[in-house]
């Protein structure tokens, strides 16, 4: 009994379904009719039906492709140490997934995060304008008292001695000498006093409280400054090359000695010397230069892996929210910025901006959501090193099929290893990943990551749909 009687509920249901489909099929067909007559095409075939066979390879073709994938891909996943998560994904969907929302210290990858909420909240054409006043404009071409170097928060502030002591450098820059030459050509000859650097823009911590002291003392970051020219480590600004650039214990005051320099290579006069101190309100403005735009300073902070422009752009964060420019309140902005445009920030810890800080915690989830959220063309893809080719990636992949073909931040501190980014297949599918390992072994945690994304250029392998489609019978 129990089997008859559940047979016509069955069949009942059976017929729902084929009425919804032919409704669903009718209302296609019909609304592509309509649009037809409507714009004057009448080409034969130009709709396909929902339940069309024609839509049938397509769909087979898809599960292929990501078990193909997930068998390329399996060997290297089973190498990773336990501390570590990836995640593979293309427009919004998840390819791959290990561990994705667990959350690991991240290292220099988070620059990433950094990179995303600058250009969602102030935009990719932003600059950052660095400004030179008097308390009264010039006369006869005299300053009458002191001329302040205002800094207006651009981190890449620069004299040309110190550019080449960069490493993968010389990174792009805003020139101090450029600044000077403006001076010299307001017309000004004479200062009765000095040359004052303003850094009010920011607070004055130099760094972040839970950093190890040799980050600073060894010129892995900071000392940090509202007024930062060359990285606020003390660098001749005038002749050649000589020594090792040295933290600035006050870096506004190196940064007033460097355009004083500077000056009187140009034959201005100034009287006093270089101090510290804070422009008065209403000055006379002499010149105001601009920076890079925004947008190539989230480029040079990602190729060059620069721990300074991640940091001052924290800061700059929270002087744009109407905050106190410092580290904390700037990170509030990062934290409120992913959330609100829906990124994946379970479990995410921020202690500083460049990721040197032990205490960060970011997912591979998070990564993957902030770069689908800036796109596979976006500002952060284009700013990052190129695979084999640039910056930090420049000595990495060598001889690899996936040289120019991915575009990734990377990140090493002690017993980490990570790497986000792009990959762009063979097939030219734009594929957004990231790798985070907590592991000892960080030159084989590097050789691992690279091994993920070469694995990633097949995709997608898909069958023939030819093979998979209709079969059409010849006609005589």
């Amino acid at each position: 009994m129990a089997r008859r009687s559940r047979t016509p509920r069955i069949v009942a249901s059976a017929l729902v379904v084929l009425a919804i489909a032919l409704v669903g099929i009718g209302v296609l067909t019909a609304s592509s009719s309509a649009t037809a007559v409507a714009t004057g095409e009448t080409k034969a075939g130009a709709t396909t039906p929902v339940l069309s066979a024609r839509r049938t390879p397509a769909l087979l073709a898809r599960p292929v492709a990501g078990r193909r994938l997930e068998a390329a891909i399996a060997p290297v996943l089973a190498t990773l140490p336990a501390t570590s998560c990836v995640r593979i994904g293309e427009q919004g969907s998840v390819l791959i997934d290990r561990q994705g929302t667990d959350t690991y210290l991240p290292a220099s990858s988070q620059k990433i995060l950094i990179a995303g909420t600058a250009l969602d909240v102030l935009g990719a054409d932003t600059t950052f304008t660095t400004s030179v006043v008097a308390a009264s404009p010039p006369e006869g071409g005299t300053v009458a008292g002191d001329l302040w170097l205002v800094g207006g928060g651009d981190p890449l502030l620069s004299t040309d001695p110190y550019l080449p002591t960069i490493k993968y450098g010389p990174p792009p820059s805003t020139k101090l000498e450029a600044i000077a030459d403006e001076v010299v050509a307001a017309g000004v000859t004479h200062v009765t006093g000095g040359v004052r650097g303003d850094e009010s823009r920011y607070d004055s911590e130099r760094g972040v409280a839970s950093w190890h002291p040799s980050y600073l003392a060894d010129g892995e970051v900071g000392p940090l400054s509202g007024l930062s020219v060359n990285d606020s480590r003390e660098y001749p600004a005038v002749g050649p090359r000589t020594g090792t650039p040295q933290p600035s214990s006050d870096p506004a005051r190196y940064a007033a000695s460097a355009l004083t320099d500077l000056l009187r290579a140009r034959g201005v006069t100034v009287d006093g010397e270089p101090a510290a101190g804070t422009a008065p309100g209403g000055a006379a403005v002499i010149t105001a230069h601009p920076s890079l735009p925004l947008s190539e300073i989230v480029g040079e902070m990602l190729v060059f892996s620069d721990n300074n422009t991640a940091e001052l752009l924290v800061k700059e964060l929270a002087v744009h929210a109407g905050k106190p420019g410092t580290t904390e309140a700037g990170l509030d902005v990062i934290r409120q910025d992913l959330a609100e445009d829906g990124v994946d920030t379970t479990g995410l810890i921020l202690a500083d901006g460049s990721g040197l800080d032990r205490s960060n915690r970011v997912s591979c989830a998070t990564f993957v959501d902030v770069l689908s959220r800036d796109g596979a063309a976006g500002p952060i893809s284009s700013g990052m090193p190129s695979a084999g080719e640039t910056g930090t990636l420049s000595t990495r992949y060598r001889g690899s099929p996936a040289v120019g073909k991915v575009h990734a931040k990377t990140g090493s501190l002690r017993d980490v290893s990570s790497l986000s980014g792009w990959v762009r297949t063979d097939a030219g599918r734009d594929l957004a990943f990231s790798v985070v390992m907590n592991s000892g072994d960080i030159a084989g945690a590097r050789l691992q990551a690279e091994r993920v994304t070469e694995a990633l250029l097949s995709y997608p392998d898909e069958p023939d749909l030819a093979a998979l489609g209709p079969k059409v019978a010849a006609t005589q």
